[in-house]
């Protein structure tokens, strides 16, 4: 039984040792169980306080939970267009956004987006800005977590910490705060599953613990479907636990930068378009180390040589028609904190 290495950190049973009660008081985010919980309920209460915002723009390169979470709610959805550099389509923003409009504003891969443009362009039409912080739990921009920036904001815990579940939303913007409600429950069955994914045999072709809707976004009959009315609170594990791991920051930052060097200078420039503009410096966590493969073969060869490996790697993308072609081919490495990517790299097979 060998260990994989996962895009997500992998749960340590040692932390049940840590397990300590948070703080109760919560002044500006409340506690979901995954970033689209948090989504969903946001929104909801954007349109409560103001019904008048009726329209939503997404960008085309969007992960499908995304959108099932807005599905449930009455928005018109719009998309504007990222191209191959993660870079947004300014004009189309500028000739449509107004007052009514929310834009998402997504945080990709641990990097922040063009916050100085949405910035302005919020105080030139009043539009609400949201901003998806999944991929970037730890990353600061001007001295400020990306958490900070829009009118609200969500993360996503799992994908930046080894716990269970948990998503922070953030009022950012007075006019949203609602009365706290600090509520958990117990693991689900795909949740404590989850803590055992690591050790997993290579012969198990599933993913423990994790829900597979990547690309299967419009799929009604799928059991992975959004449902907002089931438990949507943090789970009792996660919940005295992440706080932990929040003032650990400055190691995780360290080792996740470390190995996504480690990645940039192992995949050969020949297979790969490396995103030259995203570099992990500074007050930058990355959640993976991303790229595009030239090709769909080459795309394919490395999926392949991930799974030779026990090294998952996954295609990020969706299959929207208007996506750009190149984000199509795009990889994730996995670069989490608990393993050293150099030293994996010199056993590869």
């Amino acid at each position: 039984m060998s260990k994989q290495i996962t895009i997500q950190p992998n749960f340590k049973i040692s932390s049940l040792l840590k397990l300590k009660n948070r703080d109760i008081k919560i002044d500006d985010y409340q506690l979901y169980k995954s970033g689209r919980y948090s989504l969903f309920f946001g929104l909801k209460r954007i349109i409560e306080v103001n019904p008048l915002l009726t329209d939503i723009y997404i960008p085309t390169y969007v992960c499908p939970q995304v959108l099932m979470a807005i599905d449930k709610l009455d928005l018109n959805i719009n998309f504007y267009q990222i191209d191959q550099n993660l870079s947004i389509d300014k004009k189309h923003l500028d000739e449509s956004v107004n007052s009514n409009s929310i834009i998402i504003v997504i945080n990709y891969f641990g990097f922040p987006s063009e916050w100085e443009y949405f910035e302005e362009l919020k105080l030139k039409t009043k539009c609400t800005l949201i901003s998806d912080n999944c991929h970037s739990l730890l990353t600061m921009h001007n001295g400020r977590n990306l958490s900070r920036y829009g009118d609200l904001s969500f993360n996503s815990f799992r994908k930046i910490l080894p716990v269970l579940s948990g998503s922070q939303l953030f009022y950012n913007n007075k006019e949203y705060v609602m009365k706290n409600m600090i509520s958990v429950r117990t693991p689900s069955l795909s949740e404590l599953l989850y803590i055992f994914r690591s050790f997993k045999p290579v012969f198990i072709k599933s993913r423990l613990g994790d829900s597979k809707i990547f690309g299967e976004y419009g799929s009604k009959s799928s059991k992975y479907s959004f449902n907002p009315n089931l438990a949507y609170n943090i789970d009792s594990l996660s919940d005295k636990l992440f706080s932990n791991f929040l003032d650990d920051y400055q190691k995780i930052r360290d080792k996740r930068q470390q190995n996504y060097k480690s990645w940039l200078e192992y995949l050969p420039e020949s297979d790969f378009i490396f995103l030259n503009n995203l570099e992990a410096i500074n007050d930058i966590t990355p959640y993976v180390f991303p790229c595009i493969a030239r090709t769909n073969e080459i795309m394919n060869k490395w999926l392949t040589w991930g799974h030779k490996n026990n090294i998952s790697i996954i295609n990020w993308s969706n299959k929207s028609d208007n996506l750009n072609n190149y984000l199509r081919l795009m990889l994730l490495f996995p670069v989490i904190p608990d393993k050293d990517i150099k030293e994996t790299l010199t056993n590869a097979i």
